[in-house]
């Protein structure tokens, strides 16, 4: 019998894999000899050395998250990218893009974004940028991430920021038409990331440059009657929406260009356009309709704040024409909510998510419809009680709409802290200032404070603090009477 240890034996030796190779090298799964600048093994197959990834993550052999894709399918989705940049696309496609479709499923998210991350390595690294720092924010449980040069998540993230800066510098060198689409898509991505990191004054020039690019100009407030201002831009539809939303959030902060301020001389001269029946396909055609709603309400409440009591009464036939039509208007917006809901009922096709998108967008509606209904009242006693049962009803859906996003997160993984459309921050903002009552703005304000979060440009904390100055000045007058 032959003795085992003559026969010939062929074994692998295992070695440890170099992390350090060229991305080239890397992605052909070859040795790489990590020459500086340009590594030989590249160079002398005739192959392109793209250099080195200056930043990686620590490699985590199981994430915390689950997706339905696997490793494999990133591989094939993904031919040309690290195993880091895979893993954090994983994460953005397993649940970052769920968590921005919170209030309802947005095109923009659903299907843009993913489609032009496999095309675009613009897109792709601020993808990529966005998931990995959001990973971190989503395990800590805030939505604020303070900048930490000396974690590696940090510094890989801001890599990717940097390559997806210098991507898109490139494209937009071209001529292709379809280059708006990739650059707008690119101001989203980075305004989310800066709002991570808590770069206010960054996401704000990131989405004044999108604006721009749109190409908007100044937002004519009786046009708006008609159309929404997104609409026939030349890019997709969803995209210029939720830029403009965006904008339209700035606008309580001071910072949009596009607002232009409403005074009584354009008000009585512009067109006389009325509101007309509207009819929504999908919920998607109703949050932009609420957007166009929200541009006028903004516009108009801004101008009877500014007004005296005196001044409202001097030009009150032309005020409350102006308020007629925007009560028409909040009615037909109810009316079509109502055939819509009908219509998925009757098709069997309302889910669960719709049912919350309808109660989202109803306590919006009612909390305009509220405001604008008293915005020629300046008398607080009058205003609360006169409206106060109405903003409870207010409060009390936002309770509902707040307690059933806390018990999906319990049930389903990572806190939930960045969304990028309007939710509950922005109304109980507006309701805690215009309600006039002590008892209904601290309800408001215990909403805020139960769910830790970001809704685009509103970060509940820094609204919370903000709403207890009021509050307290609320109780002041209270005192005073």
């Amino acid at each position: 019998m032959e003795n085992p240890s003559n026969t010939s034996i062929k074994r692998r030796i295992y070695k440890s894999k170099s992390k350090s190779g060229c991305r080239t090298c890397r992605l052909r799964h070859v040795k790489c000899d990590e020459t500086p600048i340009a590594c030989k093994r590249c160079t002398t197959s005739g192959f392109k050395c793209d250099g080195y990834d200056t930043e990686r993550l620590t490699y985590k052999r199981k994430p915390a998250w689950s997706t339905a894709l696997t490793e494999y399918h990133f591989r094939v989705l993904l031919p040309d990218k690290t195993t880091d940049e895979r893993r954090s696309f994983n994460y953005f496609h397993s649940f970052t893009v769920p968590m921005m479709n919170g209030w309802f499923d947005h095109r923009m998210w659903n299907r843009l974004v993913l489609q032009l991350a496999q095309s675009e390595a613009a897109v792709c690294h601020a993808v990529v940028a966005v998931s990995a720092l959001q990973e971190v924010s989503e395990s800590a449980g805030v939505a604020i991430l303070p900048e930490d040069m000396a974690d590696r998540t940090h510094r890989f993230a801001l890599y990717q920021y940097s390559r997806s800066i210098e991507h898109l510098t490139s494209r937009m060198r071209s001529n292709d038409p379809s280059v708006r689409n990739t650059v707008l898509i690119c101001c989203i991505l980075f305004i989310a990331f800066e709002l991570i990191r808590g770069k206010y004054d960054q996401a704000i020039l990131h989405l004044q440059n999108g604006m721009h690019i749109l190409g908007t100009g100044k937002f004519d407030y009786h046009a708006l009657y008609q159309a929404h201002p997104a609409l026939s831009r030349n890019v997709e539809e969803s995209l210029a929406a939720a830029l403009v939303h965006l904008d339209l959030q700035s606008a309580h902060f001071g910072a949009s260009n596009t607002h232009a301020q409403l005074d009584l001389a354009s008000l009585e001269s512009g067109e006389s356009y009325w509101p007309s029946r509207v009819e929504f396909e999908s919920l998607q055609d109703a949050f932009v309709t609420r957007d166009r709603i929200f541009l006028q309400f903004c516009m108009f409440s801004s101008l009877c704040e500014s007004l005296s009591e005196a001044e409202i009464a001097a030009d009150i036939a032309i005020l409350s024409k102006e308020q007629k039509k925007q009560q028409i208007q909040l009615l037909n917006f109810a009316q079509g909510l109502d055939r819509l809901e009908e219509t998925f009922s009757r098709r069997g096709t309302l889910t669960e998510n719709d049912r919350g998108s309808f109660k989202l967008l109803r306590m919006h509606h009612m909390g305009v419809s509220v405001i604008t209904d008293g915005c020629l009242l300046k008398s607080p006693k009058v205003i609360s009680s006169t409206y106060s049962e109405r903003f409870n009803k207010v409060v009390d859906l936002a309770e509902q709409i707040t307690a059933r996003f806390l018990d999906k997160q319990r049930e389903a993984g990572p806190r939930l802290t960045l969304l990028m459309e309007t939710g509950i921050i922005g109304p109980m903002c507006l309701i805690i200032d215009k309600c006039h009552n002590i008892d209904i703005a601290q309800r408001a304000l215990n909403v805020m404070d139960s769910w830790p979060h970001r809704e685009g440009l509103w970060d509940s904390t820094l609204a919370s603090s903000m709403a207890s100055g009021r509050i307290m000045h609320i109780r002041d007058t209270d005192a005073a009477i």
